[in-house]
């Protein structure tokens, strides 16, 4: 393995792995739990945020360059490192699985409702697979330019919105409960705990000390985004309407106008956003094939990525519920598989890795000539 990753592209897969599903329906979830102090919400869970990433980037300190299904089964032994490969590998091919049909239905409703979704789910996944097949290296450069475009285009969508912006709709601060807002913050909470892709993805940075810092920074860019729609959404539509938005951020870009010769530019935006989304499909199925290949020591790694894309088709192109139905399941009846994966697993291997640090330390003066 040749580590091929900069610390800028690392940063820039954090926030593809974060951002695409972060802001595509929890706005409204948000807002109609906590109102116009939902905006709040976001904050408490970017700090949450910063925490999880920090606490990531700490136990992948412990990994001396080794992939990380080789990385645990030397440090607990081969048959729990290979349940830990196989379990978060069938954790990211569901959650991937998820992700390809929550965009399927975006794209149906958005753009082409009149083409069969099966077809959306086998093209996307398609094109996912042929991205994983060029490698690591691959999804990471195309995670850097997007996060680019992303930096272009963001300032540039909030100066055309900034006179449609009624600040007086976030008026009074602090109004909702405290309890709610707390409550509004878990769904982010949990999206913003897909910064544990840091663990797969390390051993592949050409300088791994950087990883604390490119997973706070790539935590940030993912937060903030949340927070700058849901205040665009309060502020340009107020409370009552955002919660009845399947997509809050695009009914925000669709209102964008330059006088009144240029009309419907929001197809900008949401295709720099379909651009993020195909990186966190690659992300996660490139994390998928990872862990399931090297747990179960298959032999062709192509192969692999062909039999679960194949299997994902299957799933993804089955009978789910639509719209709203779909973004609420993927936002909080996911969650305690998010909490549970991304938080308790990291920190239950944490805890195995102090354990038997001493048992490491004694086989390493062991092997010293």
């Amino acid at each position: 393995m040749k580590p091929a990753i900069s610390t800028l592209q690392t940063v820039a897969i954090i926030q593809s792995a974060i951002t695409p599903t972060l802001v595509l329906a929890i706005p409204s979830v948000m807002v109609s739990i906590a109102h116009h102090d939902a905006w709040i919400s976001g904050v408490i869970a970017a700090i949450a945020g910063v925490i999880m990433a920090l606490g990531i980037a700490l136990i992948c300190k412990a990994n001396k360059g080794q992939l990380f299904v080789e990385w645990m089964e030397s440090s607990f032994g081969r048959p729990i490192g290979m349940a830990l490969g196989l379990l978060i590998g069938i954790y990211y091919f569901n959650t991937f699985c998820v992700i390809v049909r929550a965009f399927a239905d975006f794209v149906a409703d958005i753009v082409l409702d009149s083409t069969p979704l099966y077809m959306l789910t086998i093209m996307m996944v398609i094109v996912t697979a042929f991205i994983v097949l060029q490698g690591i290296e691959a999804i990471a450069r195309s995670a850097f330019m997007v996060l680019i475009m992303i930096v272009i285009v963001i300032p540039v969508s909030v100066a055309v919105l900034y006179t449609d912006i009624g600040f007086e709709r976030l008026i009074p601060v602090f109004d909702t409960s405290m309890v709610r807002m707390a409550i509004a913050s878990f769904p982010p909470i949990g999206l913003l705990s897909e910064v544990a892709i840091l663990l797969l993805i390390s051993p592949y940075m050409k300088n791994p000390k950087s990883g604390m810092k490119a997973s706070v920074i790539g935590t940030i860019l993912g937060a903030s985004q949340l927070v700058l729609i849901i205040l665009l959404a309060l502020t340009i539509f107020g409370q009552q309407l955002v919660p009845l938005m399947s997509y809050a951020f695009v009914n925000v870009m669709a209102i964008v106008e330059v006088g009144e010769f240029l009309e419907r530019i929001e197809v900008f935006t949401v295709s720099v956003w379909f651009l993020t989304m195909y990186v966190k499909l690659s992300l996660f199925l490139f994390a998928s094939v990872h862990c399931i290949f090297h747990s179960l020591r298959l032999r062709s790694e192509r192969h692999t990525v062909i039999g679960l894309s194949i299997l994902a088709i299957v799933t993804s192109a089955g009978e789910w519920p639509q719209n709203m139905e779909s973004s609420f399941m993927a936002t909080m009846v996911n969650m305690p598989v998010l909490l549970i994966m991304n938080i308790a697993l990291p920190i239950l291997i944490a805890l195995g890795l102090l354990v038997t640090r001493g048992k490491r330390k004694r086989q390493g003066g062991m092997q010293k000539p």
